[in-house]
């Protein structure tokens, strides 16, 4: 099953690597990520294949621990999906 992880994190050089460091520990690659700097924050939102939900709640609760990280939800969806509540957003 697919995830879509949306993430909000103070704006940092080292915000990025420590929330894609969070899926390598895991040996995990997103199948896509969209990042923007808005209102002061940097929102991320990430898709990754083939997860299961106990690894996706994990995951999340991992980036919620980070100390850039404001907010971190994860929701069983696919790629397109992700994509699609990007557009509407904007």
């Amino acid at each position: 099953m697919s995830h879509c992880f949306r993430i909000v994190a103070v704006p940092d050089a080292q915000t990025l690597p420590r929330i894609a460091g969070i899926f390598a520990q895991r040996s995990l690659i997103p199948s896509m990520m969209w990042v923007q700097l808005r209102g002061g924050l940097i929102h991320i939102e990430t898709a990754l294949d083939d997860l299961d939900a106990q690894t996706a709640v994990i995951i999340a609760a991992k980036l919620r621990e980070s100390v850039l990280v404001a907010s971190a939800v994860c929701e069983p969806a696919d790629e397109a999906t992700c994509m699609r509540r990007r557009a509407a957003a904007a």
